[in-house]
């Protein structure tokens, strides 16, 4: 298995991983619909909102994670950068999907974003749980920030995703809040990176 950058042919696959492992009771931009998350991952990188990293397993994608410099700016970016992207928001996302997420946005307190390196996503096939592509994955987002200057990110998680936050948790993130979303105890938790030392010139 390798970790690589997400290609445009890769867009319906990580649509399919993302609607099976980040279903709408569990995620808010998941209940949006099918259509608001395969556009979300045909833009996002050519946009440079975020990075987008599968787990490529001879081929099939075992998993994937989507990491980005500031997530205050990544939906707005990806999704509403405009009359056309709001037209087609509008139109395309499930209007009960819509007034869901924003009531679990109000009622946690999230509808302000902080401006902050996050990792926003990932999620691993069924078939290829275990294997370790989740710590893979982690290991890539890490590269990535590393790579981009970034010392530090932050990420939720559903305090009930007890695997999820074993992984988290192992890598070195720690738990820095506790709160509830859409009736969901969540977790927001952080890992802070040490960067290259800089080379005198």
């Amino acid at each position: 298995m390798i970790t690589r950058d997400a290609r445009p042919a890769d867009v319906p696959r990580l649509t399919e991983l993302h609607m099976a492992c980040l279903p709408g009771d569990v995620s808010d931009f998941t209940l949006l619909g099918r259509g608001i998350v395969t556009r979300f991952y045909a833009v996002a990188q050519s946009r440079r909102a975020a990075s987008v990293i599968v787990a490529d397993e001879a081929g099939d994608l075992a998993g994937f994670v989507v990491v980005t410099p500031d997530v205050s700016a990544l939906f707005p970016s990806t999704l509403l950068a405009g009359p056309a992207d709001l037209a087609r928001f509008f139109l395309t996302a499930n209007p009960i999907g819509l007034v869901r997420a924003a009531i679990a946005k109000v009622s946690s307190g999230t509808t302000t974003v902080a401006a902050v390196p996050e990792l926003v996503y990932l999620g691993v096939d069924a078939r290829y749980r275990g294997h370790g592509v989740g710590g893979a994955l982690v290991d890539a987002a890490d590269a990535a920030f590393r790579a981009a200057g970034i010392a530090g990110y932050e990420l939720n998680v559903h305090a009930s995703n007890a695997s999820a936050c074993r992984l988290y948790l192992a890598k070195g993130l720690v738990v820095t809040r506790r709160y509830a979303k859409g009736g969901h105890e969540m977790l927001a938790m952080e890992r802070r990176l040490s960067l290259p030392a800089v080379q005198p010139s």
